[in-house]
């Protein structure tokens, strides 16, 4: 992990936020339209990421996603 350094770095997270949201989306409503295990790990992987994102946004780190 490195600190975030660059005037850009939140910049970055909330690019990267968006898109894992937009993941989140698609894959919630994959899961809405056929209920499978690996539907569900979709959702499951795309939350995961989301926190990963948020923990680095509170730690000012940036962490490789």
């Amino acid at each position: 992990m490195s600190v975030m350094t660059t005037d850009g770095a939140p910049d970055v997270l909330l690019v990267e936020f968006e898109l894992a949201r937009l993941d989140l989306a698609a894959a919630t409503a994959a899961l809405r339209h056929k209920d499978t295990p690996t539907a569900r790990g979709e959702v499951a992987n795309c939350r995961a990421r989301i926190d990963r994102i948020l923990d680095s946004w509170n730690a000012g780190v940036r962490v490789p996603l």
